[in-house]
C-alpha cells in the first residue's frame, strides 16, 4: 500500500474539503452519489462548500447498495445500468440472497412489474403492495413489522432505479415519482467499469475489494471488468492516470471538519487505513446510534453528536486524544445555519 500520509493527504483534497467548490455540481461526491440516510447529506454538503444549496437539479432515489442517494440528474438515466448486477452471483448477493438461482432474470422481471405499476406518484406502501400481488412468492415474505407480506426490502430497493423511479423529496412519507425520460429495463451491465475509476478517484488508492464491498458486489466480478488503464500504484492499490499528478504531490490536508454519520468520507471501504486504532473504529463506525467524526487534519480524532435545543445545536464531542473541542465551533456554526437553527454550542 502506499504511504498512509500521502493517501489520507490525497483523499482529504478529492473530497474538496478546502470549500473552493463553488456549485455543489462540481464536487467529486456526486460522482458516485451522496448518501442521504438519516439526514446525512446537508452536514457532508455543509463539510465542503459555503454555502449550502438547495438540491432541486439533484435527483434522490435508491441507488448503491440501495442506500438513498443524490445524483446529478442528467446522470441518472443511464446510473441503472452501469449499477446493474455484473452476474446471476451479483445480483443475488445484492438482493441479500433470497431463494432465485437466474438474480438477473428475477430482478429484471421485479424491476418491470414495479414499472408498471408506478405510473403516476405513488407511495411505497401503495407501490409494495401492488408489486407483491403480481411477482413471484419467492422474492416476497411476511413482514412483523408491517403486519403483511411483501417484496423483499433488499429486492424492492435495487428495483426501483432500473424501474426509472425517484422519489418526491417534499413528501414526508417515501413516494415514487415516473423518471422523465427513463430507459428499459436492464438486461445486462454497461459502464461499470466507470463507477470503479470514479470510486478510486475518491477513495483510492484501493482495489478490487474496496470496490466490490463499496457496491456490494462480489469481487471476482470486480476483478473481471478491473479497467486496463489504470495505474499500479502498489501490488494493491490502483488511481485513474488523471489523478497521478494530484496525488504524487497532495496539499497538505489543514482542515477541520465535523464529518457526519455516513459522510462519503468515511464510505470508504479501506476503514484500517481511516481509523488504524480498532477500538476507534468500532466508534465511527458504530451499528446503533451512529456518530459523525471529528476530522482534525487529515486525522479522525473522535466522535460527535447532536441534537437541536430549540433554535440552537448542542454538539457534543467524544475526542479520541486531548482536543480543545473549541476548534469545532466554527464547524458547529455552519452546521446550525446548514439546519436553518440560529446557534451552536460545542461541549
Amino acid at each position: 500500500m502506499a504511504d498512509r500520509e500521502r493517501v489520507i493527504a490525497y483523499r482529504v483534497a478529492a473530497h474538496q474539503f478546502d470549500r473552493t467548490v463553488a456549485d455543489a455540481s462540481g464536487l467529486r461526491v456526486f460522482d458516485l452519489g451522496l448518501q442521504d440516510s438519516e439526514r446525512s447529506a446537508v452536514p457532508a454538503l455543509a463539510a465542503r462548500l459555503e454555502q449550502v444549496p438547495e438540491l432541486d437539479a439533484f435527483t434522490l432515489t435508491w441507488s448503491v447498495r440501495g442506500a438513498p442517494h443524490w445524483h446529478r440528474a442528467d446522470e441518472v438515466p443511464a446510473l441503472a445500468a452501469r449499477l446493474w448486477p455484473l452476474s446471476d452471483a451479483d445480483a443475488v448477493a445484492r438482493m441479500n440472497r433470497p431463494p432465485v438461482e437466474h438474480g438477473r432474470e428475477v430482478l429484471h422481471e421485479v424491476a418491470s412489474a414495479l414499472r408498471e405499476v408506478v405510473t403516476e406518484p405513488m407511495t411505497k406502501g401503495e407501490a409494495s403492495a401492488r408489486l407483491t400481488a403480481v411477482v413471484r412468492p419467492d422474492v416476497a415474505a411476511w413482514c412483523r413489522g408491517c403486519d403483511a407480506t411483501h417484496v423483499l426490502d433488499p429486492v424492492f430497493r435495487l428495483a426501483v432505479l432500473p424501474a426509472g423511479l425517484r422519489f418526491d423529496p417534499a413528501e414526508k412519507t417515501v413516494t415514487f415519482v415516473p423518471l422523465e425520460g427513463r430507459r428499459d429495463v436492464p438486461r445486462e451491465s454497461a459502464g461499470f467499469p466507470a463507477l470503479i475509476s470514479d470510486y478510486l478517484r475518491l477513495h483510492g488508492p484501493a482495489g478490487p475489494s474496496e470496490v466490490a464491498h463499496y457496491f456490494g458486489a462480489p469481487v471476482r466480478e470486480v476483478k473481471d471488468v478491473w479497467p486496463d488503464d489504470l495505474v499500479a500504484v502498489s501490488k494493491r492499490a490502483w488511481l485513474p492516470a488523471d489523478r497521478m499528478a494530484a496525488f504524487e504531490n497532495p496539499p497538505e490536508p489543514e482542515v477541520v471538519r465535523l464529518l457526519p454519520p455516513l459522510d462519503p468520507y468515511l464510505n470508504a471501504r479501506d476503514r484500517d487505513l481511516l481509523v488504524p486504532d480498532k477500538a476507534h473504529q468500532k466508534q465511527v463506525w458504530r451499528i446503533l446510534g451512529r456518530r459523525g467524526a471529528l476530522l482534525v487534519d487529515g486525522e479522525i480524532l473522535g466522535t460527535w453528536q447532536a441534537r437541536a435545543t430549540g433554535s440552537r445545536l448542542d454538539v457534543e464531542a467524544s475526542p479520541f486524544v486531548p482536543l480543545d473541542v473549541e476548534m469545532f465551533a466554527e464547524e458547529a456554526t455552519r452546521l446550525a445555519a446548514a439546519r436553518g437553527l440560529a446557534e451552536a454550542k460545542v461541549r
